[in-house]
């Protein structure tokens, strides 16, 4: 996997870059004009609202929210003890400690858009505990899958530094545009999982991501200019704010500019970004006591929600961006990004219906797929109804494994047929 060319200069960043005012941005643009302005407060004051019925809904046992019909989405936490200390299964693998989970509400201002044309994406549920992945490649050290919580996670256990890779069918698979998105857990003693890029000649990292142990500060680096970003994370995200919890890590590469998020907050945005990644790796200082630990790993194509209003407009959008608890219709709090671009559209375009379709991949028993998909276009449609949406608007369908856009017979088509679409009626 080798390759000759000139190397590409080394950018050195710090995951958890100094958090600016401009990481709570709004939901949408603003624009001078002040007619506009007071449209746009009426779109936030929809959206707020109706987070607030979801939420409370939620704290009282609620199982849906004001003026919906179906099922409202919530977070979900992973099976914790009620102590707060990490919990042992049957395995003998620590589980998750106890935290608040993120709620749909926290990430209300996220503007982070993934990727829609899937490259890479793994959660591991159809791999062996105690086994290695089976679609990664161990590159140095030693890692291995274990029960964590509700599935399997990714453990790097031994080495200095440990490392491991997605295995791909090209040597270079990073396209020009680009998002990764993995979930991450920090064990207190851990150093903080890092992951970096090399460009085709894989003559070293041209850029490099890490999260320091605790959370507390933060910094940005390119090699041979003499710049140097350095600065604090928000408090959210700090000590036993960030330990012993799992925090949603995003990463855009859009034209020259690269943005990072952490959870709900945007902590670097780098304007002028001259490397260009091929390849991706992920690891860092690992042992025993203090594994790296990480899941739901996925690299797509593209990324931002400028496309999304073409798409609308063309009839039919497919996301890949709206997420969900595995073999749940649980909508992630990480899809608000994408479900504020599209509640804008919709809001903005008030005389056009759309049916959300909900489709799996053929793994399973068909008719459970075919309730999944149901419960998941459900569940969507109620969280665009909570955001201000007509429900009138809105019609929701379950197609399950009937209606694939790639092959099922292959781990990157089945990536491809896990979506929910838009289609105008």
């Amino acid at each position: 996997m080798k390759a000759t060319s000139l190397p590409v200069a080394l950018i050195s960043l710090l995951l958890m870059a100094q958090p600016a005012a401009a990481q709570f941005g709004n939901i949408v643009d603003r624009v001078n004009n002040a007619a506009t302005n007071r449209a746009n407060q009426k779109i936030d004051q929809g959206i707020n609202k109706g987070l607030d019925k979801v939420e409370d809904g939620v704290k009282n046992g609620s199982k849906k929210p004001a003026n919906t019909s179906k099922t409202a989405p919530t977070t979900n936490p992973d099976d914790q003890p009620a102590n707060g200390q990490p919990s042992a299964d049957a395995s003998g693998s620590a589980g998750p400690a106890k935290a608040t989970p993120p709620s749909m509400r926290s990430y209300a201002n996220y503007d982070f858009v993934a990727g829609n044309k899937i490259i890479f994406e793994d959660d591991f549920h159809t791999d062996q505990d105690g086994e290695f992945a089976e679609h990664w490649d161990l590159k140095a050290g030693q890692a291995v899958l274990n029960k964590f919580g509700d599935g399997l996670v990714m453990k790097m256990t031994d080495g200095n530094y440990a490392k491991v890779a997605p295995l791909m069918k090209t040597k270079e698979y990073l396209p020009k545009e680009f998002t990764l998105e993995y979930d991450y857990y920090q064990t207190p003693g851990a150093y903080g999982l890092q992951f970096w890029f090399d460009d085709a000649t894989h003559s070293g990292e041209v850029i490099t991501c890490r999260a320091d142990r605790g959370g507390a500060s933060v910094a940005f680096q390119v090699n041979g200019e003499g710049r140097s970003l350095d600065g604090t994370m928000p408090e959210e995200l700090q000590s036993e704010n960030f330990d012993n919890r799992w925090h949603h890590v995003a990463f855009i590469l859009k034209g020259r500019s690269i943005k990072l998020y952490i959870d709900q907050f945007r902590v670097l945005n780098v304007p002028q970004n001259t490397a260009v990644p091929a390849t991706v790796t992920f690891g860092g200082l690992a042992n025993q006591n203090d594994p790296l630990i990480f899941k739901n790993v996925r690299i797509a194509e593209g990324g931002g929600a400028n496309m999304i209003g073409t798409k609308f407009t063309e009839g039919k959008y497919v996301s890949h961006g709206i997420n969900f608890d595995v073999n749940k219709a649980i909508i992630k709090p990480e899809s608000m990004g994408e479900l504020s671009a599209i509640q804008r559209f919709l809001t903005e375009n008030s005389g056009s219906k759309f049916e959300i379709g909900g489709h799996t991949d053929a793994d399973g028993l068909d008719a459970n797929n075919l309730t999944l998909s149901q419960k998941r276009a459900d569940a969507v449609k109620a969280q665009l109804v909570s955001m201000g949406v007509d429900a009138s608007r809105l019609t929701a369908k379950g197609y399950g494994k009937t209606k694939p856009m790639a092959d099922n017979a292959t781990f990157e088509g089945k990536a491809q047929n896990r979506r929910v679409e838009f289609n105008k009626l």
